[in-house]
């Protein structure tokens, strides 16, 4: 599906079931088959792959891809980029199965959740990237590029784009300096106005941030207060669903207010609904998907998937990106649309930016552990 109605829809979906990254293990536990490469490779093979298998969203992410970073890659290098449209969680589960017999995974490289990615990264699964065959990562923001935990060795895997989370305003209906905090949400004249996300992140750490919860005290179950305040939203709420269900019902003008992520803000504009994107005072979710190379590939193969990446953060190709699919550039190089130049409360691109939002960058290693407990933990408060 489009990568605009998937942005957040990253539920446990079993993937993460195994008890948190900390069990997942460690690089002793993977394994590569003959002749395939277990670390960066940075000197150019004598021989090239016939093709590059990248997993990634179909439709407008997969066409907008294909038209800039794989079209420079393949002028470039010779190289056709096959594109893998399988379902983020069955090709992430597929795979890992690969690697842990000891096969050669079915995909060279992955787009997916970054909770995925680091988990992979924990285990030792995925290929570090070379600075050296990746120039551009010297340009990007890594506050929002970066793993959480990078140092200043390779990292496991990197960010080409980030989103946001807003209310997102009908402002025919509302005036949207009305609409500024998590309390706001709760006034009577919004009964039964409100559309939130399906996905607990979309909402959960901007109400704890608002309430000054830490959600790496005592987790899981330290956030049991956002739960509770999540639940008394049920008067104003007024539909529940994923990023295509909330363009519908502001487009349709079902709903005065959606919590979801700038996509779906964007589409929603695009659709020709009155809305405007506002970034809640005590601080503005931010979140990216990563990109990362599987362990367990022959070297040529490892070793292009590593110059593909530097045509992901390509300047030109994160200003089309950014323009066509709405996903907040990480090299600050690039040139963005007037709406996100023109609203850096909701579109922060450096580390000055973020700041000056107080902007939640998405507690990774926590949602990589946590997961499944805040879900379904948020699934009851919300009364799903």
């Amino acid at each position: 599906m489009s990568r605009l109605k998937h942005i957040l829809a990253v539920t446990a979906v079993g993937v993460l079931a195994m008890g948190g990254v900390s069990a997942c293990g460690n690089s002793s536990e993977s394994t590569s088959s003959s002749g395939t490469s277990s670390a960066g490779v940075t000197e150019e093979p004598a021989t090239k792959p016939d093709r590059l298998v990248i997993r990634i969203w179909s439709g407008d992410q997969e066409k907008v891809y294909a038209e800039t970073a794989a079209a420079k890659f393949t002028e470039e290098t010779g190289i056709p980029i096959v594109w893998d449209t399988t379902d983020e969680a069955v090709s992430y589960t597929k795979l890992n199965q690969e690697m842990q017999s000891n096969q050669r995974p079915s995909a060279d490289a992955s787009f997916n959740a970054q909770q995925r990615a680091y988990t992979n990264a924990a285990r030792g699964w995925t290929i570090p990237l070379s600075p050296e065959l990746i120039p551009n990562l010297e340009k990007v923001t890594a506050e929002t590029a970066a793993p959480p935990d990078h140092t200043d060795g390779p990292w496991a895997y990197l960010n080409p784009y980030t989103l946001t989370v807003p209310f997102i305003v009908r402002t025919d209906e509302i005036d949207p300096v009305t609409v500024k905090t998590w309390d706001d949400l709760f006034k009577p004249e919004l009964r039964e106005s409100l559309a939130v996300d399906t996905i607990y992140s979309s909402t959960a750490f901007g109400f704890a941030q608002s309430m000054d919860v830490d959600p790496n005290d005592n987790p899981p179950a330290g956030m049991d207060p956002v739960w509770s305040k999540i639940s008394e939203l049920k008067p104003n709420l007024a539909q529940l669903g994923s990023n295509s269900d909330l363009v519908t019902a502001l487009s349709s003008g079902s709903v005065k207010i959606a919590v979801s992520n700038s996509g779906t803000g964007i589409q929603a504009q695009n659709a020709g609904a009155p809305v405007a994107l506002v970034a809640p005072t005590e601080g503005i979710y931010v979140v990216g998907d990563a990109y990362y190379i599987h362990k367990g590939i022959p070297d040529e193969n490892a070793y292009y998937a590593q110059i593909f990446a530097n045509f992901l953060l390509d300047p030109e190709v994160q200003s089309v990106v950014a323009d066509k699919l709405g996903l907040i550039p990480v090299n600050p190089d690039a040139t963005v649309p007037a709406y996100m130049a023109d609203n850096k409360a909701v579109f922060p691109r450096s580390a000055e930016d973020l700041e000056a939002v107080k902007a939640i960058v998405a507690p990774i290693p926590l949602m990589a552990k946590n997961d499944e407990a805040w879900q379904k933990a948020y699934d009851a408060a919300i009364g799903r």
